[in-house]
């Protein structure tokens, strides 16, 4: 049934609008996505007794954790000159970029109410997500920005680089978000199956050792560059502790970006009207 004519600048009930249209209307909230994820932020952790510290003890003991297993008891460094730093680098991104999957994957679910009763432009709710984890990642960066300090590799100009490397992350988790809010959506067991596919992107990204040191054969080693968490892991590292870089890294990194986020959004507006429905 068409509710109004096209030609007018108006859509088709049940249709996306255009675009252009669509990206205006979501820019023109762009406050809700940043202060709604802020209050949840402020909220977190104030009926514990150390409050908001817990945003920077939580990294801290999850890389003690880790380094005690991979390094102490399994010494998997195979040369790696700051393993500390190699391993915060590996551990927080990979976290910060799994937890965009995971929210996305709930966050049509659990403000269902919201959709429902709200008129506005549905991707907002997996945008605020990014910005979200995005912000809560930030006392985990200043944990591994002084573990790589403390450890023994000092400031080096070339962390500049780090700033559009996290853009770049943010952007592509954007694209991720977007697929994994209508998949999440559509089959509610994925987050079950979600979990257990994270447990092999974790040792298949190289967040926890050196993968080239125990990868020779350029045909494996060109496997991990297809896997985007493992591009944007390498090129961390090369700019915050000077690891060696591919050229091929980036390329796919950049390649994934471009595609997920156009890909992710259409994907996701092609549902559009059905969210909060089912």
């Amino acid at each position: 049934m068409e509710l109004r004519n096209e030609d007018d600048g108006l859509i088709e009930l049940g249709q996306s609008p255009p675009l252009r249209q669509y990206l205006s209307d979501l820019w023109a909230r762009r406050e809700f996505a940043f202060h709604l994820p802020m209050a949840d932020l402020r909220t977190q952790n104030l009926d514990k007794a150390l409050g908001q510290l817990w945003h920077l003890l939580n990294p801290a003991f999850m890389i003690a954790v880790y380094y005690l297993v991979f390094k102490v008891l399994l010494d998997v460094t195979r040369g790696v000159e700051n393993y500390i730093a190699f391993l915060t680098i590996g551990i927080l991104l990979f976290t910060l970029m799994m937890r965009v999957v995971t929210d996305g994957l709930n966050c049509m679910l659990k403000d269902k109410g919201l959709i429902l009763s709200v008129h506005f432009p549905r991707a907002l709710m997996p945008v605020t997500t990014v910005v979200g984890q995005t912000l809560a990642f930030l006392p985990s960066a200043v944990v591994m920005l002084v573990a790589i300090v403390i450890t023994g590799s000092p400031p080096r100009w070339q962390w500049i680089f780090f700033i559009p490397i996290f853009g770049l992350i943010t952007v592509m988790n954007l694209g991720v978000a977007f697929i994994t809010a209508r998949a999440g959506h559509a089959v509610r067991d994925l987050s079950m199956v979600v979990q257990n596919v994270s447990r092999l992107l974790f040792y298949a990204s190289g967040a926890l050792f050196p993968v080239s040191r125990f990868v020779d054969d350029d045909f494996y080693l060109s496997l991990f560059n297809i896997n985007p968490i493992y591009d944007v892991l390498e090129m961390s590292r090369w700019a915050l502790i000077g690891t060696e870089l591919s050229v091929w890294t980036v390329v796919w990194a950049v390649g994934w970006t471009v595609f997920l986020v156009p890909v992710g959004l259409r994907f996701f507006m092609a549902a559009e009207h059905n969210y909060g429905r089912q």
